[in-house]
């Protein structure tokens, strides 16, 4: 079947709001909705998700790269980690970077209160976090403390806000190493607060507070080749899994590898979770479009029936009759799905540019819906919502190509 000039002519004509008779025009306006909100939703929800996904990836590997390695032996130090810095890229060609770091809990404490904390010391020289690019205010440059300076430490714009620290004020640290008593005293230490950092991700903004690898060995009493574990970057995300597992093997013994999926593994099931009820949602809206524009046409067939009987008088055939009412739910379709791509596309960029739905980052684990725009989504749902209208037209067209001349003449 082939679209001729004058079937899509009069295709838009029939569309075209009558004096006469408003209903048909309105029909027509809901059935357009019915696309229209379909589309909406379809596009709105992929990007949602996918912003989910992304956000969460690039926050969790901003905290630990790909891969992290820590002792099997809970709390033990690693020992050696310069050879291992220098020589693993050349052991398995997939990894880019190696960054040791020591982790160890403490405690932050203020004028203002007290809150526990995590400790991360790393190497400037290796550093593949990229929470240097999340600073708010202040710097993330984390210097050694000349004779009788202080030590810089970098906290969350969260936590600076609960102990009203802001760059340039100090704080006291607290670094137990086991249980204290009068034989194993607490480390303390105090700092001068050089940034805050803002990810949206208030479980670790909260917590995760940064200095130099050199200060939090001094401060835990490591030596000066023991360290907590290893943050490190590779090639091919895809095969993270089987690169963690090569590590661990050429590492060996204590040397134990978890991925960021390992380690955030309760983030991607509930993120994995959120996706489950997605098709059967947009399903039953993609049906309900359909039906709309099924039920139009026959509306518009029994309504212009007395006009099919004059098309078919002067020499229109039944492909000619046919042509008119597919081109009618093609132009239905196509306007419905090209708005609801506007709208999808708008609110997109609005809320990238100005996140104005919060969301409590307690809950949902950052502090803005994020969204990510896809193009291959769009040409997808362009394309899937174009067939669902052509389908859904040739049936009425069907039955509107079978009237009969004298019947559709005398019809009333």
């Amino acid at each position: 079947m082939h679209f001729r000039t004058w079937a899509l002519f009069i295709a838009r004509r029939y569309l075209a709001p009558a004096r006469r008779n408003r209903f048909i025009g309105f029909i027509t306006l809901i059935a357009t909705l019915g696309v229209m909100f379909g589309t909406t939703a379809l596009l709105v929800s992929l990007a949602i998700l996918d912003g989910f996904d992304k956000t969460l990836r690039s926050n969790m590997i901003s905290f630990m790269g790909h891969i992290e390695v820590t002792s099997i032996k809970q709390g033990s130090p690693l020992t050696g980690y310069r050879d291992v810095v220098a020589n693993l890229p050349t052991l398995d060609p997939q990894v880019t970077n190696v960054s040791p770091f020591v982790r160890r809990e403490g405690i932050i404490r203020s004028k203002a209160g007290l809150e526990g904390i995590l400790v991360k010391g790393i190497d400037a020289a290796t550093d593949l976090s990229t929470i240097r690019n999340r600073i708010v205010a202040g710097t993330f440059d984390l210097p050694e403390p000349a004779p009788g300076g202080l030590p810089t430490i970098v906290i969350g714009q969260r936590l600076g806000a609960k102990l009203k620290l802001k760059p340039g004020d100090t704080a006291l640290v607290f670094a137990p190493n086991g249980t204290p008593s009068p034989d194993n005293p607490a480390g303390i230490e105090q700092f001068v607060v050089g940034g805050l950092y803002r990810t949206g991700m208030a479980e670790h903004d909260d917590i995760y507070t940064y200095t130099s690898l050199a200060t939090a060995q001094r401060l835990w009493k490591y030596q000066d080749d023991q360290i907590t574990g290893y943050d490190i970057l590779i090639r091919d995300v895809d095969s993270v899994a089987e690169t963690a597992q090569r590590i661990s093997v050429a590492l060996g013994y204590p040397h134990f590898s978890q991925t960021f999926y390992d380690i955030f593994a309760p983030f991607f099931a509930w993120l994995d979770l959120q996706r489950v009820p997605i098709p059967i949602v947009l399903t039953l809206i993609s049906i309900v479009a359909v039906f709309n524009i099924v039920s139009t046409l026959l509306i518009m067939i029994l309504e212009k029936t007395e006009s099919i009987g004059v098309l078919t008088t002067l020499g229109a055939g039944p492909g000619g009759i046919m042509s008119v009412f597919v081109g009618q739910g093609l132009l239905i379709g196509g306007v419905g799905t090209a708005l609801g791509c506007l709208i999808s596309l708008a609110f997109t960029l609005a809320q990238q540019h100005f996140q104005f739905i919060r969301l409590d980052a307690d809950i949902y684990f950052i502090d803005a819906v994020p969204v990510w725009l896809n193009p291959w989504h769009y040409l997808i749902v362009i394309s899937v919502s174009v067939v669902l209208c052509l389908l859904s037209t040739l049936f009425p067209a069907y039955v509107a190509s079978r009237f009969r001349p004298v019947d559709a003449l005398r019809f009333r």
